[in-house]
């Protein structure tokens, strides 16, 4: 009797420190190898590359939030159908979301690009999501449009929840409205087979962000004074050896956050690039091993202090020259998944010049980052997670009397039929 209960517990214990996995696994999997999703295969590339929409089959997923301390934040829900009509018409993809994700990525967390060329724009009003993709023999097209907007007009005399105010109208922004802009994006993506070894994929994305805050009268207090945002991208599959597949991918971005306050102009703008190149190894019984780098730029100028960075008309660029990423992913067994993954800057830099003084600062240093994450199949439901740091040295409270709260930052789930 007490043998059985021991193994009750601790097949308890191994359900709950799980959470999923195989080739479709939503963001959880790509935020628990610590990598971008760019480097390896998961569906989750239609976002970055909507080509690939038109590959995934059918689906239904879940994000399930990311722990804050209260009720999880950047949830959402979606679907990717490719066989309405008997896929005559192509394949859909309908995204349901808490939060405007990043540029180019599923949630609001996954950056494009490594360090701070994370997207810069909060926007927690987004509207809709569409994608729409098709195969045509040995190619595939797909296209993406998405909004995010919101706006509040204030009456005469108005007090409530905005203090004692009247004839406002402003875009309902979050913090400061520049760095919270409504969106309205486009995103094209084309695949091709260039040979029986090797896949070619190309992306662009562009967005018109915007925000205002004017008076009933029509006087314009502040807005964006640029508005053109956008992301171009590429990467290849090349089949190298029989359990090798290189990957090299590109991409450059730009982000305007110019304003206008009455007469008085600030140009601001975030602008970068990365150069990678990663292999991907299929070793044991169908586990993954990746390992890559990337040598990446991201650049700040501005004539206003937008990130609060102490001076209001200068330049801050870091550049990872590389950085190397690696991650892990093994299946225990037909249900159960583990997985970690961490990447290293080397040789990486941080300049700001401050343009008024003038003067100069320079800092040298070799972040680290590492993710674990774990994953469970049941019945035609994944279910993934990124866990706790603290999980594998604290374990359950019950066993180790340390509490370890959240004990999965953040979990998707994903219905493959």
């Amino acid at each position: 009797m007490h043998s059985r209960i021991v193994k009750m517990i601790v097949l308890g214990a191994t359900l709950l420190m799980t959470l999923p996995v195989a080739a479709l696994a939503q963001t959880s999997r790509v935020a628990g190898m610590a990598i971008q999703g760019d480097y390896i295969k998961d569906y989750t590339a239609i976002y970055s590359y909507p080509s690939q929409i038109g590959n995934v089959g059918n689906l239904i997923y879940g994000e399930l939030g990311v722990a804050t301390g209260g009720a999880p934040a950047d949830r959402s829900v979606g679907t990717v159908m490719g066989d309405w009509w008997e896929g005559r018409f192509g394949t859909f993809g309908v995204h349901i979301r808490q939060i405007t994700p990043q540029m180019g990525q599923g949630d609001a967390t996954s950056s494009p690009s490594p360090g701070a060329g994370s997207d810069p724009n909060f926007n927690t009003q987004e509207q809709f999501d569409l994608m729409w993709g098709r195969k045509m023999g040995t190619s595939n097209f797909g296209l993406r449009l998405h909004r995010s907007n919101g706006e509040i007009e204030v009456g005469n005399n108005f007090a409530g929840a905005f203090g004692n105010i009247s004839n406002l109208k402003f875009d309902f922004t979050q913090a400061d409205p520049n760095l919270s802009r409504n969106v309205m994006g486009l995103g094209a993506g084309l695949g091709w087979e260039m040979s029986p070894s090797t896949n070619l994929e190309l992306a662009a994305h562009y967005q018109s962000r915007s925000f205002e805050i004017s008076d009933t009268n029509g006087v314009t207090l502040s807005e964006s004074d640029g508005k053109t945002t956008y992301q171009v991208l590429a990467r290849a599959w090349w089949q190298w050896q029989p359990n090798v597949m290189v990957v090299p991918v590109f991409k450059w971005y730009s982000y305007d956050l110019s304003t206008l306050a009455g007469t008085t102009a600030a140009n601001n703008s975030q602008k970068g690039w990365q150069l990678g190149l990663a292999g991907n190894w299929t070793i044991g019984s169908n586990d993954l091993f990746v390992l890559g780098a990337t040598f990446a730029s991201n650049k700040v100028e501005q004539e206003a202090d937008i990130f609060g960075v102490g001076f209001a008309n200068g330049e801050i660029t870091e550049t990872f020259s590389p950085q190397v990423f690696a991650a892990l992913e093994t299946h225990v067994n037909s249900w159960l998944t583990l997985r970690f993954g961490g990447n290293k800057g080397a040789w990486h830099r941080t300049e700001f010049n401050d343009n008024s003084t003038p003067g100069t600062l320079t800092v040298h240093d070799s972040p680290f980052s590492m993710s674990l994450g774990t994953g469970v199949k049941l019945g035609g439901l994944q279910l993934d997670a990124v866990l706790n740091d603290s999980f594998p040295h604290n374990g359950l409270y019950f066993v180790s009397g340390n509490v370890t709260s959240p004990m999965f930052s953040k979990v998707s789930a994903t219905y493959a039929f």
